[in-house]
């Protein structure tokens, strides 16, 4: 029997991660003359703001992320992965602002408070198949980058944020270019 050369159809999961990983401390790692974080200390900081909810963004990777596309690119595929069936979609043909966002195991939607018209609720509803209660909302559009914020823990399958109407956030979250992830 003859052996199979590696290759894009037989590569090993783990080892697709670690030159994943590689490849992100490469652009982690300053140019020469810039002060920028160290690699291990960026690539950590990238990782744990991807994957905890409770870890804000620090000034020093806000910046790498300005700095450097690439850097962006690896934090939006980071969350993507790690997001698995909490992407939520626009429906295809949207134009104008959105209210409605579907997802795998998810459907979001945003309403006007009844009782505050300068408030909008944002509503996340599970579905049955959802594995496990989601912790965190990442927003990520071109123009502010990625934001994140922590969610409550679910009441009777829904997950509910009260937002101020004008806010950053929502103006994204009815953007039908924005991508959001729930995980």
């Amino acid at each position: 029997m003859k052996p199979i050369a590696p290759g894009p159809a037989h590569a090993n999961p783990l080892a697709e991660a670690v030159f994943v990983a590689l490849e992100t401390l490469d652009r982690i790692t300053p140019a020469p003359g810039r002060t920028a974080i160290s690699a291990h200390a960026g690539f950590d900081a990238l990782y744990r703001f991807a994957t905890d909810p409770t870890m804000a963004m620090d000034r020093e990777l806000e910046r790498a992320l300005a700095e450097s596309p690439r850097l962006r690119a690896d934090l939006h595929r980071l969350v993507q992965r790690t997001a698995g069936s909490g992407a939520l979609m626009a429906a295809a043909a949207s134009s104008g602002t959105i209210t409605t966002r579907r997802g795998t195991s998810f459907r979001m939607t945003l309403r006007e408070s009844r009782a505050d018209s300068n408030q909008v609720y944002v509503m996340i509803h599970l579905s049955p198949k959802a594995e496990m209660p989601p912790r965190t909302l990442f927003v990520i559009d071109d123009s502010a980058g990625c934001r994140k914020m922590p969610l409550p823990a679910p009441h009777d399958g829904t997950v509910q944020l009260l937002l101020e109407g004008d806010s950053d956030l929502v103006a994204a979250l009815r953007d039908p270019a924005t991508e959001v992830f729930v995980q």
